[in-house]
């Protein structure tokens, strides 16, 4: 067989969890066609000699949903071997989207996730209503493997407008706002994501949309998910210490979806043991409603650049 592409030389660490060999790695029709020794010729061949060759790491949590549109290499994520992300965390999305509610969620995005404000103006379009036509915008555009998710904070501006912030959905408002999930996930959307954190409040200092949201809004657009196989579930409680309450409420929220919860994000700290216990515990709470939580985890010891224009953690103090 002769290959399109032949990777040859390289440390091959397949995923699997089998010990690192070394071995060339043929390209064929796109696909990896065999792992070894290679006699076949090769149209391209990329020494790999020194280098590790491994499948494509997954980012499961990124804010590229406006980066997309001013670079599409989606940088720096390839440079540390990333070939597919999920953006549309924490429940801000920018989709969908009406005239009047996209200078708040612009301006929500620049404090939350510290995005300048002017790159937000200038470098993406704002043009679209739907989810759909806002992953239309990007297909076929982008670098590495993309997939966005229909944030809570999105849903609830364009139901509820400014009450958005200021109030519990109605029924009828829950109900809209299932429509535009299910909407968002039929057109391609990768799940649903959401916040409580007391950290996440917008350019006015008022608690993002999400954050005003019931206990049964939440599961009901959970409820939402569990349609839509192979769709996902993302939700950030609190940062730091959160009571039993809050456990429970994830565990539901994943028994109702059907699905794994993706818990953003469980800190580890050395110096605060009991922290990391309490946190564990909530691992079994949760499966005791009959959720699954994993979680979100730090490598590091989660380093923060911040000012005072910008340092949105402060806003939890």
């Amino acid at each position: 067989m002769a290959f399109d592409l032949a990777i040859t030389g390289g440390m091959v660490i397949d995923g699997t969890g089998a010990k690192a060999v070394r071995a060339d790695v043929g390209v064929k029709d796109g696909r990896i066609a065999a792992i070894g020794e290679l006699d076949d010729s090769a149209a391209q061949t990329i020494d790999a000699t020194d280098l590790v060759v491994s499948p494509g790491f997954i980012d499961l949590h990124t804010h590229y949903d406006a980066q997309a549109f001013w670079d599409t290499t989606l940088s720096p994520s390839p440079m540390h071997g990333v070939t597919t992300v999920f953006g549309g965390n924490c429940g801000f999305t920018i989709a969908p989207l009406t005239k009047d509610d996209g200078d708040y969620l612009m301006r929500m995005l620049a404090r939350v996730e510290g995005m300048p404000l002017e790159s937000l103006e200038q470098g993406v379009p704002w043009n679209w209503t739907t989810t759909a036509e806002y992953l239309d915008a990007l297909d076929g555009k982008l670098m590495p493997n993309a997939g966005f998710s229909v944030g809570h904070s999105a849903l609830r501006r364009v139901v509820m407008h400014d009450d958005a912030n200021k109030r519990e959905a109605t029924p009828e408002e829950i109900e809209a706002m299932v429509a535009l999930l299910r909407a968002g996930l039929q057109a391609g959307a990768m799940g649903f994501s959401s916040t409580w954190s007391p950290s996440h409040n917008d350019h006015t200092g008022v608690p993002v949309p999400s954050r005003w949201s019931s206990r049964e809004e939440v599961l009901a657009l959970c409820a939402e998910v569990k349609k839509h196989p192979g769709t996902v579930l993302e939700f950030i409680p609190a940062v730091g210490q959160f009571p039993r309450e809050t456990f429970e409420l994830m565990g539901d929220m994943s028994a109702v979806a059907d699905r794994p919860l993706n818990w953003n994000l469980l800190q580890v700290y050395a110096q605060n043991w009991d922290l990391v216990q309490h946190q564990l515990a909530g691992f079994d709470i949760a499966a005791e409603r009959g959720g699954q939580v994993l979680a979100l985890t730090l490598p590091d010891t989660f380093r923060l650049r911040l000012n005072f224009r910008s340092g949105f953690i402060l806003d939890i103090l």
